[in-house]
């Protein structure tokens, strides 16, 4: 008998493995394979250099489950600033579930270089109403982004400027799960300004205080964490205070 040689048929890849930490932590992570299949079945990868990136919330609902990278959420003001709602990490979902009252303008930047997985609210929809773990998987997530929203606008309604910027910088080191001595968090002192809902001349002051008190160092842009464990408590007590 003659045998025929040959490639063999290469496996077809699994659409899980491609998911890489959001298959095991966050929105999709407590969610069984055929589920989690069947939720990203058609949706489509995004890849996103640093800087302000458009997503087609405005078009009708869409959920955005975050792959790669570390991005930040905020809501537009009128006169243009902004207040920083979350740092989403690999695992995360933002973007809109359901329609909307009053439409609010909100916004999304990647602070390094990312990729979004967007599912469209139609499917996200239906699995919610057929899949009671995919709907209570919803629930958690909206529940966690809702948690999110009111400590940041506690800590910008009351906390000092020098909070909100300590609150800054630990959040942004952890989502990136890099809160420890050395990491530096990469961004321009205006960025850093932006995010916290001030100007760049009165952050360099807050920032060089740190610096004299050996929490942090200031790079070219970026921040380097000297004292982790400082920071931490400093960020954490805006909020105890309300305890």
């Amino acid at each position: 008998m003659q045998r025929t040689g040959g490639i063999p048929p290469r496996a077809t890849p699994d659409v899980l493995d491609s998911l890489g930490e959001a298959r095991r932590q966050g929105f999709l992570g407590s969610l069984p394979d055929d589920i989690v299949r069947v939720a990203v079945t058609g949706a489509q990868r995004l890849e996103y250099a640093p800087g302000p990136i458009g997503l087609r919330w405005r078009e009708g609902p869409a959920t955005a489950v975050v792959l790669k990278g570390v991005l930040r959420t905020y809501l537009v003001f009128p006169d243009g600033g902004q207040a920083t709602v979350r740092y989403v990490k690999a695992g995360d979902a933002t973007g809109i579930f359901a329609p909307r009252q009053p439409a609010l303008a909100r916004g999304i930047v990647a602070l390094e270089p990312s990729e979004l997985l967007l599912i469209d609210g139609a499917r996200m929809k239906e699995l919610a109403l057929a899949e009671p773990r995919f709907g209570w998987a919803v629930v958690e997530e909206i529940t966690t982004s809702l948690n999110a929203s009111h400590r940041a606008l506690y800590v910008r309604a009351f906390g000092s400027l020098r909070q909100r910027v300590v609150t800054a910088i630990v959040e942004r080191a952890t989502a990136s799960g890099q809160m420890e001595r050395g990491f530096q968090v990469m961004g321009t002192q205006h960025e850093l300004a932006i995010a916290v809902g001030s100007v760049r001349e009165v952050v360099a002051s807050v920032l060089g205080a740190m610096k004299h008190e050996g929490l942090i160092d200031t790079r070219r842009g970026g921040v380097v964490i000297l004292e982790p464990e400082r920071l931490v408590a400093e960020a954490q007590a805006v909020i105890a205070s309300a305890s």
